[in-house]
């Protein structure tokens, strides 16, 4: 089971999260806060599996709430959800260590699929905020990191969000060469993660 905790101030909306993610045979709400104070006092003391976690919050912000729980849990994997999706909601919160980015207006299937999605090791994002992202990264042709064509396919699919699976499926290739690459590219731009990666990418293009 993959619990999941959800961190968002509207009480319908938290309930409403809340049914979708106990409902599925495969997660669990492991607790659902209002505040991110609470929510981080509570995460860090039992961490989960994945955080939802909502942006406009009363008190400290989502995206402060993130940095605070990444600086402190590094593996966690934590998914923004909010109504806003302009480019610097999106940009701060994966600056901060979230995972994936998604709407509010994102369906309840594909709510389930994102959290199975960055439990696996994957980035999901809205399509709205996937294609921003690409959109950006298409400018991404800075030439001192001397990246191959190849290794800008592979960053370009994990700017789309996809997990190493997903990659290797859309590329055809196998999952260590996938590593392999992704191996190289850390190196080249001198990151130490996907997000890292990805933030490079987008910073690097003068988004």
């Amino acid at each position: 089971m993959i619990s999941v905790a959800i961190v968002e101030d509207n009480r319908d909306i938290r309930e409403g999260f809340s049914f979708i993610i106990d409902s599925a045979d495969d997660c669990v709400v492991s607790g659902a806060y209002s505040d991110a104070e609470t929510a981080l006092k509570a995460i860090l003391e039992s961490p989960p599996d994945v955080v939802l976690m909502d942006i406009e919050l009363p008190g400290m912000s989502g995206i402060q709430c993130v940095e605070k729980l990444k600086s402190a849990l590094p593996n966690l994997d934590i998914l923004m959800i909010s109504v806003h999706a302009e480019d610097k909601y999106v940009f701060d919160s994966l600056r901060v260590g979230a995972s994936g980015f998604l709407t509010k207006n994102t369906s309840p299937d594909r709510l389930l699929e994102a959290i199975n999605e960055v439990h696996r090791g994957g980035a999901p994002m809205s399509t709205n905020i996937a294609r921003m992202v690409v959109g950006s990264f298409n400018h991404f042709r800075k030439p001192q990191y001397s990246l191959t064509r190849r290794e800008r396919e592979v960053l370009e699919q994990l700017c789309e969000g996809k997990s190493y699976k997903m990659i290797a499926d859309t590329l055809c290739v196998s999952e260590d060469t996938v590593r392999f690459h992704i191996k190289k590219i850390y190196r080249k731009l001198q990151v130490n993660s996907k997000s890292e990666a990805v933030i490079k990418a987008l910073k690097d293009n003068i988004v």
